[in-house]
């Protein structure tokens, strides 16, 4: 038996043209694109799941083609919005030629009935109780329509995922999956719908054995840990720093912003070899911050952005900063508001996207009862691409601006402004030592 696992390619930059040319020939944004990409660990974890007796092959369609002459048993794709009608297309070449097709991932998890059209089953939520009993269907020719995950998945008896099926040299970093789960609860993100919001990790023995195997077939690549929030828990964040010390690697993750609290836990991400942190900012406005998470707790940071930002940085550790622009409280001054805060705050670098109103998110399911959504394609859910009316401008004036706020930072007067801030840290981080 022989399996495919794929997963599709899909847009990176959008579709307007005037956007996707100025991303294209600026260097930083070459930067951003080139590290913060790679394969996710969905497909990975699939394999690992998988009787060792089973062919598998791995398909990343962003790095190399599909064969659609192969002799495949099965195709199993995974897919995210934006990669969602590549996948269809992917799925219905291999059914013409009578071969099994299923589908898992965020968008065939919140619309399965969608993606049921296009194969011959669905995975929905996490795979790691429902694929095993997938593959007893399937080599008993009984398969089902569906697979609904029915509860939490205790990570530490997720399995090692197959990072040896990868083709490391394609990729500049690779992400290893250390927990599941996010306490926040953001109108925009289907994240806590899809892994729930209570936090689950792996064992801290589990992530080091991770780390090791990935070192040991790539020496070129980054760690990337793919966590919505990897420090909710400070303690088990804090033993894994320091177990991952004695590595000697380098690594990015995403947190939220409080991580500037906790300066004895920075000096240990410094110290076991962190150097980007991604932090969602989402809005320099109080009202949209409320607007988007009921918890307040973003808005309450708010005040603090630009001290928490500076302390994080004298750590040596760049902030990666993603704001979204087109709230509903977002007028045409937020282009320049933004842009500001970034270049006075010597952000390392930054994530500008447009309002999303992804399936299975709060966010969508407002704008579609107030009659806002515009764009139901699925190519064009990349965060570059407008897809909704905005309240207080035009969708014009919105894809311009997202264009105008990349030009005002993305330029070689302000990026020649952060090597030398940067600089300055390192330095004074010598200095210290």
């Amino acid at each position: 038996m022989k399996i495919a696992l794929i997963s599709p390619k899909g847009s990176f930059l959008g579709e307007n043209y005037a956007f996707r040319e100025f991303c294209e020939k600026s260097k930083e944004l070459y930067f951003y694109k080139r590290f913060w990409s790679g394969l996710s660990s969905g497909l990975l974890i699939i394999a690992g799941l998988t009787p060792k007796e089973i062919k598998i092959e791995l398909i990343d369609e962003n790095v190399e083609s599909i064969n659609f002459d192969k002799d495949y048993d099965l195709v199993a794709l995974s897919a995210m919005t934006q990669q969602a009608t590549r996948a269809y297309e992917i799925a219905d070449e291999f059914r013409k030629k009578k071969v099994k097709v299923v589908m898992g991932g965020i968008h065939a998890t919140v619309l399965p009935k969608e993606a049921k059209e296009h194969c011959d089953s669905v995975f929905i939520g996490e795979a790691e109780e429902t694929w095993p009993q997938f593959i007893s269907d399937f080599l008993n020719n009984r398969i089902s329509p569906f697979y609904l995950s029915k509860g939490s998945v205790d990570l530490e008896k997720s399995p090692m995922p197959r990072y040896d099926l990868l083709k490391s040299e394609k990729y500049n970093i690779i992400w290893i999956q250390t927990t599941r789960g996010c306490p926040f609860d953001c109108e925009f993100c289907s994240a806590s719908k899809i892994f729930g919001a209570k936090y689950r990790h792996k064992t801290i023995e589990q992530v080091v054995r991770e780390v090791k195997f990935v070192e040991s077939i790539s020496k070129s690549s980054h760690i990337g840990f793919a966590d919505d929030n990897m420090f909710v828990n400070r303690k088990y964040a804090t033993e894994l720093a320091k177990k991952l010390i004695p590595l000697k690697i380098r690594w990015m993750t995403q947190t939220d912003i409080s991580i500037a609290e906790d300066e004895k836990l920075l000096k240990l991400l410094k110290k076991s070899g962190c150097y980007i942190l991604f932090i969602g900012f989402e809005s320099l406005s109080e009202k949209n911050l409320i607007s988007v998470d009921k918890s307040g707790f973003k808005a309450r940071k708010l005040s603090k952005y630009s001290e928490y930002i500076k302390k994080i940085q004298s750590y040596g550790i760049g902030v990666m900063g993603a704001f979204i622009l087109g709230f509903d409280y977002d007028d045409n001054s937020v282009f320049k508001r933004t842009a500001d805060f970034i270049i006075d705050n010597y952000l390392y670098t930054v994530q500008i996207t447009t309002l999303t109103p992804f399936p299975g998110t709060r966010l969508r399911m407002r704008l579609e009862q107030e009659n806002r959504l515009l764009d139901f394609n699925w190519n064009h859910y990349t965060l570059w691409d407008v897809n909704f009316v905005p309240k207080q401008m035009s969708v014009e004036e919105l894809q311009l601006g997202l264009l105008e706020t990349h030009k005002a930072i993305y330029n070689d007067v302000e990026r020649l402004k952060r090597i030398k801030y940067f600089k300055d840290i390192v330095d004074k981080l010598v200095v210290k030592t």
